[in-house]
Formats: structure tokens, sequence, C-alpha cells
């Protein structure tokens, strides 16, 4: 499989997940987040220079500006405010979630040339989309803090992106900035829900309100 500069980038995304897999450190895994997406929005000015598509670049920086640096310092600000630092409650410590991040990036990897499109090339940017998927869900059910958990959707929902940016001639740049204000209001609404829980019941941790039932 000839690897295009857009699939290295793309790969560098899924080892970018997999990192943030194996740390509990809620700082770390928002500056991981941050470069992930900082890496998307890479891979969207590259394809903007090489299809000389200048809503590939204006997306680019919305990406950039909003995902990459706006919502992470917004979680970093509600993490901060809330006093959280580590998601020590996972139902996967950090060893088996590694490596379960390395099984999802092989399997990602073996099913590249079955989701790829190969007349849009970067055949490897299919598989390391499906990656960022599978493991956007593996954070959302193994960790405990309702934080960690928006971050688990962010990385499912930058997979995605990966893919209909990489395996398609584009949305309509209209509907890409939709989407990207929809991830944005429910990333603050989120944010809201998250301290109101933690108002009214002095933590985030999602299992413990399993108790209201009783």
């Amino acid at each position: 499989m000839h690897l295009s500069f857009i699939d290295i980038i793309a790969a560098t995304t899924a080892l970018l997940a997999i990192w943030m897999c194996g740390t509990s450190h809620v700082s770390t895994i928002l500056k991981l987040l941050a470069a992930q997406t900082g890496c998307l929005a890479l891979i969207a000015g590259l394809l903007g220079w090489q299809r000389h598509a200048v809503q590939y670049l204006i997306l680019a920086g919305v990406v950039l500006a909003v995902k990459a640096v706006a919502i992470p310092a917004y979680l970093s600000w509600s993490a901060a405010r809330l006093q959280v630092h580590r998601d020590t409650g996972v139902y996967l410590h950090s060893t088996p979630a590694l490596l379960a991040g390395c099984v999802i990036l092989m399997v990602g990897f073996l099913l590249a040339p079955q989701l790829s499109v190969p007349a849009l090339g970067n055949p490897a940017a299919a598989g390391m989309a499906l990656t960022l998927v599978m493991t956007g869900m593996l954070v959302m059910m193994t960790r405990r803090l309702a934080l960690t958990q928006v971050v688990g959707f962010l990385m499912l929902d930058n997979g995605i992106f990966l893919y209909g940016l990489t395996q398609t001639h584009g949305m309509p740049l209209i509907i890409e900035m939709g989407v990207i204000l929809d991830v944005l209001v429910a990333v603050m609404v989120a944010g809201i829900i998250i301290y109101r829980l933690n108002r009214s019941f002095e933590h985030i941790d999602v299992t413990q309100l399993r108790g209201l039932r009783h």
C-alpha cells in the first residue's frame, strides 16, 4: 500500500488517539485532543492546496480555531474549575487500554483497502478514520468521568470527519460549518451539565448516578 503524506498525518492522529487511551491525566488528554484535531485541520489545508479548493482552506481554519483550540480550551477551563486532574475510575487500566488501542489500529490498517476509495488516493486514511471512531467508542465505554466521555465523543467525531474529508469529494461548506457548530454547542451543553452534576452530587463519575434508581 502506497502511503501519501496525508496518510502519514492520518496515522499520526490514530497514534495520538491510542496515546489518549493510555493516560489518565485530563490535561494530557486535552492536549492530545488538540494536537489530533490540529492534524485534521492540516489535512484539510493540504487537500485544499492539492485540489485548489478555497472551501477546504476555510474549513481548515475553522476546524483549527473551533475544534483544535476553542473546545479543548473550554474543556480545560471546565476541568480546572471542577478541580479534576485525573480520571482514576477507569474500567480498563492504562496497559490493557493501550493494547486494545494497538489492536484497533491493526484492524483499521488491515481494513483500509476495503474502506478506501482508490480514485481519491490516501488509502490508509480510511483505516485510520475507523481507528479514531473505534478508539473514541472505547474511551466512552471505559472512562467513568463525564469529561473524558465527552473527549471520547469528540474522537469519534474526528474519525467521521477524517473519513468524509479524505474519502469523498467533500460536502458543501455550509453543511461542514453546521456540523462543527453542532459539535461546539454539544460540548458547551455537556460542560454545563457536567458543572451541574458536580454542584449537585460533588462528583462527575457517571457510574455513581445509578444510585438514583433506588
